[in-house]
């Protein structure tokens, strides 16, 4: 497989630096998945503002967020999104011990409340493309309302698109991470 430069913004034209500039605003860098998109910086300011809807306005709880982010990371087996997430999930008052079970990936066996393993099963119907049943879909509305539901699906969708490209063009680890899984 043929990787895709990972443009630096030095090496971007006014409109790619612009994008550049908007992209790692609200992020604390970019990441090789963003600077392969670079390469096409109108998709990737498109691909941003859907990130930068998810991660920083969407309505829902920050760790209920990155619980479908991670889960479906684990469900993709995704190393990149994994590692990108578990620093965010813990500030976001994820509990280590949740992130561990959804790490072993064993939703039989998990003893979490019950809005997280509820939040996990809808993550793994997303991240696979089958429907999420009426009793989830009516809990999360109940906890999360309708706009927390769509948000969830729209969160999963994302970052099973970005799953697509990091492993499409073969994105590296961050550098601090080491393969999970």
């Amino acid at each position: 497989m043929a990787k895709l430069p990972l443009p630096t913004r030095d090496e971007l034209d006014d409109q790619g630096k612009a994008v550049y500039d908007k992209l790692a605003g609200p992020r604390t860098s970019l990441s090789g998945m963003y600077r392969t998109l670079l390469n096409h910086p109108i998709l990737a300011e498109h691909v941003g503002q859907l990130g930068t809807y998810v991660r920083y306005e969407s309505n829902l709880a920050d760790d209920i967020r990155e619980l479908g982010i991670l889960a479906t990371a684990r469900e993709l087996g995704a190393p990149f999104v994994w590692e990108k997430h578990v620093q965010p999930a813990l500030k976001a008052g994820l509990p280590q011990s949740v992130i561990d079970q959804v790490l072993a990936g064993d939703i039989a066996t998990a003893e979490i409340k019950p809005l997280y393993l509820t939040t996990w099963q809808a993550a793994q119907h997303i991240v696979h493309q089958r429907n999420i049943p009426p009793k989830t879909q009516n809990i999360l509305i109940e906890f999360l309302g309708l706009d927390g539901l769509l948000d969830l699906t729209i969160a999963c969708g994302l970052y099973r698109m970005i799953t697509t490209i990091v492993f499409s063009f073969e994105v590296p680890l961050p550098e601090e991470g080491v393969a999970p899984f």
